[in-house]
Order: C-alpha cells, then structure tokens, then sequence
C-alpha cells in the first residue's frame, strides 16, 4: 500500500458491525396499526427522503432531532401504542453483532496506522453498540480508536462532502494520508475526489485478507 497512507479509517454498518435493518423494519410493521407501512425507509440504504418518515430518520442521523422525538415520530408513522423502552428494543435490532475478528485485525494494525470511525448513525445504536464493544473489549469504540465520527455528532451525513471534510480538519491529517472502508460505494465518490484513497467494502472474508496483508506487509 502507499506509504503515504498513516490513517485507516472504517465505517461501522457492513464493515465492522454486521447489521439487518430488516429485522427492525419486520418488527415494527408486525406492531403498526398502518396496513400498507413497511417502514422500508428505516433501511440506511433507502436514501430517496421524500416521505415523513424518511426526513425523521435522516433528521434523527444528523442529530438534528432528539431520541425523543425519533421515538415520538416512529410511534405516529405506524400508529403504534408502545412504550419507549419496546422501540429502542427493536431499533437495536438492526444491530446484530461486532465481527470481532475483523476488529481484531484492526486494532493490530494500530501499531502501524492511526485508525479511526467514521460511521452514519444515531445515539441510541451508539450506545447499544458501544454494550456490545464493553462486552468483547471492556472499552468503548472511541477508547479503542484513536477518533470517532459520528453523524449525530458532526450534524452531516455520509455521503455529503461536509462530513468528510471535518473529518480530514479534525483529524488533523491530510485527506491524502486517509483511507476509508465502507461497504456503500456512493459513500467513496465525494472523500475520493477530496483525496483520500478508498476500499469498497463488499465481503468480510475480502476485507480480513485485505488487512490480514497489511499486517503483515
């Protein structure tokens, strides 16, 4: 690999966390009093934004909304009576788990590289995730990595050049010297024409050689 490249930085869904956001969208339609709701928009790739529910979930992903008034609007866009302990139950759904052997690969590679986050998500997956990462690491993400980027916190979303460009001012690195995993290809287009170099993510047993090499080389 270049020898220019001192960053490596990951996305989360489809990279390091195996996630299904069918299993939530299942779900919430099995409780929904709407009869033709499919909630198909809660799926990070469903990106056209034209219904209500679609703008909530964008809106809820650049922070822009509260847990709150996710949970609020969920409830409304399927008329369902349930508490908000039983929707961040089926939200973290979406989550299924960590691929611990690909984590692995990437906290060896800290001895050579800075590695870092850069994920579209929201405050209640965070802190269901971060369970999950205390459960095989005792720590958090943002303890394992040397930066975290969240879209709730930035206020931007993957793949708009905003996001990418604060993480390059943030991150103090040249965009040149970052490369970025992500298993979406439209969320390689804007950072790859600022610089950066870029790994479309499409297997896990692709990327554990991809990194299995850097390790090694």
């Amino acid at each position: 690999m270049n020898d220019d490249i001192k960053v490596l930085l990951f996305d989360l869904g489809g990279v390091v966390i195996d996630i299904d956001p069918n299993k939530a969208i299942s779900e919430f339609k099995k409780i929904s009093s709407k009869t033709f709701n499919d909630f198909k928009e809660l799926d990070y790739r469903y990106e056209s934004f034209n219904s209500d529910l679609s703008k909530l979930f964008n809106a809820y992903e650049k922070g822009e909304v509260s847990d709150q008034s996710f949970r609020d609007g969920l409830r409304r866009a399927g008329e369902m009576k349930i508490d908000d302990e039983k929707i961040d139950e089926i939200w973290n759904l979406v989550i299924v788990k960590i691929h611990s052997d690909i984590l692995e690969l990437i906290l060896k590679l800290r001895r050579k590289y800075s590695i870092m986050i850069l994920s579209n998500t929201n405050s209640i997956h965070r802190n269901f995730f971060d369970k999950l990462c205390i459960d095989l690491h005792g720590k958090t993400f943002d303890k394992l990595f040397d930066d975290v980027f969240y879209s709730f916190l930035l206020k931007c979303r993957k793949p708009d050049k905003e996001i990418y460009e604060k993480v390059v001012d943030n991150s103090k690195y040249l965009a040149s010297e970052i490369m970025f995993f992500d298993d979406m290809r439209d969320n390689l287009i804007e950072c790859k024409k600022m610089g950066m170099r870029t790994y479309h993510v499409k297997n896990t047993l692709q990327l554990k050689s991809f990194l299995s090499d850097l390790i090694l080389n």
